[in-house]
């Protein structure tokens, strides 16, 4: 893997990427508050067939903070800029958790510059309707907002306790020594989940504005791509909230679905990474598959 940085009109972009350049590309983007760190595992199962490129979204990582009052659709233009300054015309995308939003932004305002385009994440992170969706990613991360309409001194330093709790929650994650001694690519995984939670924390409220700012459904009905749709399913989001991928499909009948499950967890908890020799199997096969048109020629 090769580490970069690409300059854009609202700053510089840190990326990773990895595989030869004459491969499709595939652009990965993660979870709010998230670096490209979550996805080694997978960048690494992915590079023998693709160019892959997973940037640090602003705000996050080791790129330039996220502009005040950015929105989704300003974070998926700043991609089109990192594409246009790697000179990349086209590149298929998996988004997961706010990267689906991203990636419905992308595929449904710049067209031309993806090819097939996987939106995958829990189920609150996929309900079409606005108000429902704000609702439910609202009950996830509303200690963000908690005192906001305190003085600013206070509010930073409410935001800076709040940030050495969650950051406690990872370091020392009850699940991690569930089973014992935990393997060194979990305690890896939570390490990097600590200094991404350390490095994002400034953008975490601004990110999360662009996420209640933001038209999932208005878009998914926009996108021509060819669409498979990861739903992550858990026990307690099957009893409150319900799968959304019949939904999605109605909306978008020529998508295609796949239900993953996982057991309960918070969910910035919730990446995958465990499951990435899974995830890479199925991003190649529905990326690399012959459209039925060229199938028939």
């Amino acid at each position: 893997m090769r580490r970069l940085y690409v300059d854009t009109s609202l700053g510089q972009v840190h990326c990773t990427t990895a595989g030869a350049e004459d491969a499709p590309p595939l652009l990965l983007i993660g979870s709010a508050g998230r670096s490209a760190r979550v996805f080694d595992g997978l960048i690494q199962r992915l590079a023998p067939r693709f160019r892959v490129l997973a940037p640090d979204l602003l705000g996050c990582g080791n790129s330039d903070p996220l502009p005040p009052g950015a929105r989704i659709e300003t974070l998926a233009g700043n991609l089109v800029e990192v594409l246009d300054a790697l000179g990349i015309a086209r590149t298929h995308f998996y988004g997961f958790q706010t990267g689906n939003k991203i990636g419905a932004a992308l595929a449904a305002r710049w067209p031309g510059r993806v090819g097939r385009v996987v939106l995958a994440g829990s189920s609150h992170s996929l309900v079409p309707d606005k108000a429902k969706r704000d609702a439910a990613i609202l009950h996830a991360v509303s200690h963000y907002f908690e005192g906001a309409g305190a003085g600013d001194e206070a509010r930073r330093l409410q935001l800076w306790t709040m940030g050495f709790r969650r950051i406690a929650e990872l370091w020392w994650d009850g699940a991690l020594f569930a089973a014992g001694t935990p393997s060194a690519e979990a305690l890896e995984r939570a390490r990097q989940a600590v200094v991404d939670r350390v490095q994002g924390l400034p953008a975490a409220v601004g990110t999360y504005e662009a996420n209640f700012a933001y038209d999932l459904g208005a878009d998914l009905r926009r996108i021509a791509a060819k669409v498979l749709l990861i739903e992550v399913a858990t026990p307690t989001e099957d009893r409150t909230l319900g799968r959304q991928g019949p939904l999605l499909l109605e909306m978008m009948p020529g998508a295609e679905l796949v239900t993953l499950e996982e057991p309960d967890a918070p969910s910035h908890g919730i990446t995958l990474a465990a499951r990435y020799p899974e995830l890479a199997r199925l991003l190649t096969r529905f990326l690399l598959a012959e459209d039925d048109e060229t199938r028939s020629a």
